[in-house]
C-alpha cells in the first residue's frame, strides 16, 4: 500500500479506476493509510494560516483523493466478498467526524471554497452510490450534507461545481426512490414573513438547474422527475413542490424557451433531424419533454397545477397568438411547432390540455382549430404545414378529435342518398371498389416497369446510371411482384423484406396490401375503445304532442375508457373556460337550417333530463361533437383526479336531429357544412392533383388515405365506395379520381415522348425513395443520441427521433418531399433533402433527377403526379379489399400481425 503514500493526484485517480480488490486490497493495510492521510489532512486544517490558504487548500484536497480511492477500493472489496469484510474506513470516517470537520474548514477557505466544496461534493457522491442506505442516516453523514447543500440555495454555483452538485442531488434521488423511508431526512424548514414551512433541500435545487444546457440540465430533468414520481407517494413531497413553485419555473421556463426560437422557417414537417440540428429546438423539445414527463407521474395536485399555469401561461398567451401572427412565414412556423408539440407530448401527460385548447378557445369568437382549418386554402407552404397539422392530429385515433374534425358532420347521414344509409357495414361494395379504383389507372401509366428498367439499361450505356434495377429470371418476382397485378382478399403473412434498402417497392401491389393490413389492424386496436363504432346512422327523433321518443335502440356498444378520451382531459382550472358560453350551436350545422324553436325547446328538455354525465356521446340526443365542454361542480374538490374530471364533466345541452333534410332544401346547404371543412378541404385539393406541387399531392394522397383506413364505415363508404351514392353537392373521391384519369389521358395523348416522361418520372420518385431508405439507415447507423437525453430512453419518449419504416411505395410520399430548404433563417445554410442528394453528384446526374426539372411546366409535373397517382389507386384499392376483409372477418382485430411488421 505504499502507492498511496506517494502517488500523483492524477495517479490516484486512474487507480482508483484500475485497481482489482481482489488482489489490491488488504483490510489492514488500507484501514492504517486512511487514517495517516486523515491525520495528515488534519494537520493542515489545524495549522491553514491565509498566506499559505493556496498550499493548504491543494494538499488537503490531495489528501481527500486519496481518502475516497481507499473508501472506493473498501466498498468494492465488500461488494465481492458479499459484505463479509468490516468497513473500517467507512466507520472511522463516521466516527471521527471527519466529514462535519472537513465542512467547517471549506467555509473558511475564502476564495478557494468552491474547489474544496467541489472536493467534498466528490467525496459525498462517492459515499453514496457505494455505501448508500449504509450512511444515508448516519447523523456525521448527513448534518455535513445537508449543511454543504442549503449552502447552495441562494447561489449560482459555476459550471464545474453545479455539475458535480447535480450528479450528487441526482444520486441521492435514486437512493430515496429505492428507501422512501428516509425522505423525511431532506425535509428542512425555512423560515418566512408568514412563519415556517417545510422545503425539500433536493428539489429546491434541482429547479435552478432543470432548463441549463448540456449534460448537467440532462441530469437535472432526470432527477426533478424522480422527486416528481415520489410525490405520487408521499403528499408532503408534493406540497412541499408546490409550496417551492415549482409548477411556476417548469411553465415559465418552456415559455421562455419558445420565445428563443426562430420565427420564421421553410419547412412543412419538424423532424428528428431538424430538432437536433437547431440546438434552440433542441432545449425546447426536451423541456417540453421533461414537462410531460413530470405531469404523467406527479401527485395530482402536481399534475392539475402545472397544466393549468401550462394552459394559462404558455398556450393562451404564448402559442395562441403566435399562431395568430400576420405574416404567412411566421404562421407557418408555429404551426410547425405546434404540429411538433402534438408529436412530443402523450395523453397522460400535456396532450389532453394541448387538444383542449386548439378544440374549445376562441379567439375573438372563433375556435383556435377553425382558424387553422381554414389555413388549408393558403399558399403552399401554409398549406402543407397545415395538412401535416391534420395528419398528425388524424394519427392520433382520439374519437374526440375525429369527431370535431370528420364525424360531426357525417352523424346525420346527409352525404348519403337514402337508401344507402343502412348499407354501411356491407363488405361488397369495397370488393367492387377495388377493381374500381385499379380501372383509373392512366393510360400512360400501363407502361411495363421492364420497360422503364430496359430505358434505363440504355442511359447507362452513355455513363449515366441511375438506378440499378434488380435483374431475375423471368418466371420469377421482379421487385417484389409478378408482372400482372394479383388481388386477393387473404393476405396473411409478409414475406418482403421492407428493410432491404436496395429493393424499391415501387409497383408492388403485395406491399401496399401488406401495408393496409397493417394501417387498418392498428387503426383498428387503437380505436376499440372508442364509445361508438360509427358503422350507423344514430338513430333520428320524432316529436309528437311535446314528447320525443326514439325510433330504434342504439346498439350497445363498447365502453369506453376514460383516458382514450378528451372526457377527463378538462381541468376545473381553467377560469376562461369556466365562464365562457360554448352552447351556441356550430353555425356550419345542416339541422339548423331547418330547426324549429318548438322542436328545440322539446329536444332541450329531454336532454336535460335524460343526459348522462359520464358518457361522451349520447346518439340519441346530441352529435357529441361537443364533448370537449365542462362544467365544475363548485362543491367538488380541486383535486385533479380522474374521478374529478368525470364529476366535473357535462355534456352540452345542445341538441341536434337527424331527421333527413328534405331534398328541397339541399341546394340551400353547401358541401362543407354536410361533409365538413376539413375533408371538403382535401378533396378539393385532389382535384388539383395534377396542377399541385407534389409535396401538396403526396401530403394529401397519405391524408385521404388514412382517413380511408380507420374502422368507421360512415366515413369509409364516403372516400372509397363509389356505389353509394351521394347528394348531388356531396363531392365524391371516385368521381375526383376519374376526371383526373381523363384529362391526364387527354394530355399525354398530345405528347410525342410520354413513354420517356414516365421513365423519367418513376426513376426520379424511385431515386427518391432510395435516398430516403438509405439516409435512415445512416441515421439509425451513425447518429448518436445526446447523454442522457430524453432521446436516449428510447421508447419513453413520445418524440421518436428515427421515422418508422416504410411498408409501401406511396406510405414514404409525405417524407419524399418533406423539407424544401434549410432549417434555418438564413437562406446561405439551406440543406434540402434534394441538394444533400445531388451536390455531390450533379454532375454525374441526369437532369431529370432534380425536383426543379419538374416544376418548368404544368406539363412535367402533372406526368410526375400523374405516376404518384397511378401509385396511390393501388393503395386505395389494397385499403378496400382489407376494409372488405374486416367488415366480413370474424376476428380481424389482432395485434400479432403488427408484431410480426414490427414498425
Amino acid at each position: 500500500m505504499s502507492w498511496l503514500r506517494t502517488t500523483s493526484l492524477t495517479f490516484a485517480r486512474q487507480l482508483s479506476r484500475t485497481l482489482d480488490p481482489r488482489h489490491d486490497y488488504e483490510p489492514q493495510a488500507c484501514y492504517n493509510s486512511f487514517c495517516k492521510h486523515w491525520q495528515q489532512a488534519h494537520d493542515i486544517i489545524i495549522k491553514s494560516q491565509p498566506q499559505h490558504l493556496h498550499d493548504d487548500v491543494l494538499g488537503v484536497v490531495n489528501h481527500l483523493e486519496q481518502l475516497t480511492t481507499l473508501l472506493v477500493l473498501e466498498a468494492r472489496a465488500r461488494e465481492i466478498n458479499r459484505m463479509s469484510s468490516p468497513a473500517s474506513c467507512l466507520e472511522y470516517l463516521l466516527s471521527e467526524n471527519l466529514l462535519d470537520k472537513l465542512y467547517e474548514w471549506a467555509i473558511c477557505t475564502g476564495k478557494y471554497e468552491n474547489a474544496v466544496r467541489l472536493e467534498q461534493l466528490k467525496l459525498f457522491g462517492n459515499l453514496i452510490s457505494h455505501y448508500g442506505s449504509q450512511v444515508i442516516a448516519a447523523e456525521p453523514f448527513l448534518r455535513p450534507l445537508l449543511k454543504l447543500l442549503s449552502g447552495f440555495r441562494n447561489q449560482l454555483p459555476p459550471p464545474n461545481l453545479e455539475s458535480q452538485l447535480v450528479s450528487v442531488l441526482n444520486q441521492l434521488c435514486v437512493l430515496l426512490m429505492q428507501n422512501m423511508k428516509f425522505i423525511d431526512l431532506f425535509f428542512l424548514m425555512t423560515h418566512t414573513q408568514n412563519g415556517s414551512q417545510a422545503e425539500f433541500i433536493i428539489g429546491r435545487l434541482l429547479l435552478s438547474s432543470v432548463h441549463i444546457e448540456g449534460s448537467a440540465g440532462s441530469v437535472a430533468r432526470d432527477a426533478f422527475l424522480l422527486c416528481a414520481k415520489m410525490s405520487a407517494k408521499c403528499p408532503p413531497l408534493a406540497h412541499c413542490l408546490l409550496a417551492g413553485n415549482a409548477c411556476p419555473i417548469l411553465a415559465t421556463g418552456l415559455s421562455g424557451l419558445y420565445s428563443l426560437l426562430p420565427r420564421s422557417l421553410s419547412v412543412s414537417r419538424l423532424t428528428p433531424d431538424d430538432v437536433n440540428r437547431v440546438h434552440k429546438l433542441t432545449l425546447f423539445i426536451d423541456s417540453l419533454e421533461f414537462c410531460n414527463a413530470v405531469a404523467q407521474v406527479a401527485h395530482p395536485s402536481i399534475r392539475k397545477h402545472l397544466l393549468d399555469l401550462l394552459y394559462q401561461g404558455f398556450l393562451v398567451p404564448v402559442m395562441g397568438p403566435a399562431l395568430l401572427q400576420s405574416g404567412s412565414a411566421e404562421q407557418a412556423t408555429a404551426m410547425a411547432y405546434l404540429e411538433l408539440l402534438l408529436r412530443c407530448v402523450t395523453s397522460g401527460g400535456l396532450l389532453r390540455v394541448i387538444l383542449h385548447f386548439l378544440f374549445t378557445y376562441e379567439y375573438d369568437g372563433i375556435k383556435v382549430i377553425d382558424v387553422l382549418l381554414g389555413r388549408l386554402e393558403g399558399n403552399n407552404q401554409l398549406c402543407l404545414v397545415t395538412l401535416s397539422l391534420m395528419e398528425t392530429l388524424i394519427d392520433l385515433n382520439c374519437e374526440d378529435v375525429m369527431l370535431e374534425l370528420v364525424y360531426k358532420y357525417l352523424l346525420n347521414g346527409n352525404h348519403l342518398m337514402a337508401m344507402y344509409r343502412h348499407k354501411l357495414s356491407d363488405p361488397e361494395p369495397y370488393r367492387d371498389a377495388a377493381v374500381a379504383f385499379l380501372g383509373l389507372r392512366p393510360r400512360c401509366c400501363m407502361r411495363p416497369v421492364e420497360k422503364t428498367r430496359q430505358w434505363v439499361d440504355d442511359l447507362a450505356l452513355s455513363g449515366r446510371r441511375v438506378l440499378d434495377f434488380k435483374r431475375e429470371d423471368e418466371n420469377r418476382r421482379v421487385n417484389g411482384m409478378h408482372g400482372d397485378i394479383v388481388m386477393t382478399n387473404l393476405v396473411h403473412e409478409v414475406n418482403f423484406d421492407y428493410g432491404n434498402p436496395n429493393e424499391t417497392l415501387y409497383n408492388n401491389y403485395h406491399a401496399y396490401l401488406c401495408d393496409a393490413r397493417f394501417e387498418i389492424v392498428s387503426r383498428s386496436i387503437a380505436c376499440a375503445n372508442w364509445s361508438y363504432k360509427y358503422d350507423s346512422i344514430p338513430p333520428k327523433r320524432e316529436t309528437n304532442n311535446n314528447l320525443t321518443k326514439e325510433t330504434k335502440e342504439i346498439d350497445t356498444q363498447t365502453p369506453m375508457r376514460e383516458q382514450d378520451s378528451l372526457v377527463s382531459v378538462c381541468t376545473s382550472g381553467y377560469d376562461t373556460l369556466k365562464t365562457s358560453d360554448t352552447s351556441e350551436k356550430e353555425p356550419h350545422s345542416l339541422n339548423s337550417l331547418n330547426e324549429v324553436a318548438e322542436n328545440s325547446k322539446v329536444i332541450e328538455q329531454q336532454c336535460n333530463e335524460t343526459k348522462d354525465s359520464d358518457s361522451l356521446t349520447s346518439f340519441g340526443e346530441s352529435s357529441g361533437y361537443d364533448s370537449f365542454k365542462y362544467r365544475v361542480d363548485e362543491n367538488e374538490d380541486d383535486g385533479f383526479a380522474e374521478d374529478s374530471f368525470r364529476k366535473s364533466f357535462v355534456k352540452s345541452t345542445d341538441t341536434r336531429m337527424y331527421d333527413e333534410v328534405p331534398s328541397v332544401r339541399n341546394w340551400r346547404v353547401s358541401a362543407e357544412t354536410i361533409i365538413g371543412p376539413l375533408i371538403l378541404s382535401l378533396l378539393k385539393k385532389a382535384a388539383n392533383f395534377l396542377e399541385s406541387d407534389v409535396s401538396i399531392t403526396c401530403r394529401v394522397s397519405s391524408i385521404l388515405s388514412k382517413l380511408a383506413s380507420l374502422p368507421t364505415p360512415l366515413l369509409t363508404v364516403l372516400l372509397l365506395c363509389p356505389g353509394f351514392v351521394l347528394q348531388p353537392n356531396v363531392p365524391s373521391l371516385f368521381q375526383i379520381l376519374n376526371r383526373l384519369k381523363e384529362e391526364i389521358d387527354e394530355l399525354t395523348n398530345g405528347l410525342d415522348n410520354t413513354s420517356e416522361l414516365v421513365d423519367k418520372a418513376r426513376v426520379f420518385l424511385i431515386q427518391r425513395e432510395m435516398t430516403l431508405v438509405k439516409s435512415r439507415a445512416q441515421t439509425n447507423e451513425d447518429s448518436q443520441p445526446r447523454p442522457n437525453s430524453p432521446a436516449q430512453r428510447g421508447d419513453d419518449s413520445p418524440f421518436k427521433r428515427v421515422e418508422a419504416k416504410r411498408r409501401s411505395f406511396s406510405s414514404s410520399f409525405s417524407n419524399m418531399f418533406n423539407k424544401k430548404t434549410s432549417l434555418s433563417p438564413t437562406q446561405h445554410n439551406s440543406h434540402s433533402l434534394q441538394n444533400s442528394v445531388n451536390n455531390s453528384s450533379a454532375q454525374r446526374l441526369p437532369i431529370f433527377t432534380q425536383e426543379a426539372y419538374w416544376n418548368q411546366s404544368i406539363t412535367l409535373r402533372s406526368v410526375l403526379n400523374a405516376v404518384i397517382l397511378d401509385e396511390w389507386l393501388k393503395e386505395l384499392s389494397a385499403l378496400c379489399e382489407e376494409q372488405a376483409l374486416r367488415l366480413s372477418a370474424d376476428c380481424y382485430e389482432n395485434d400479432t400481425y403488427i408484431r410480426s411488421v414490427a414498425l
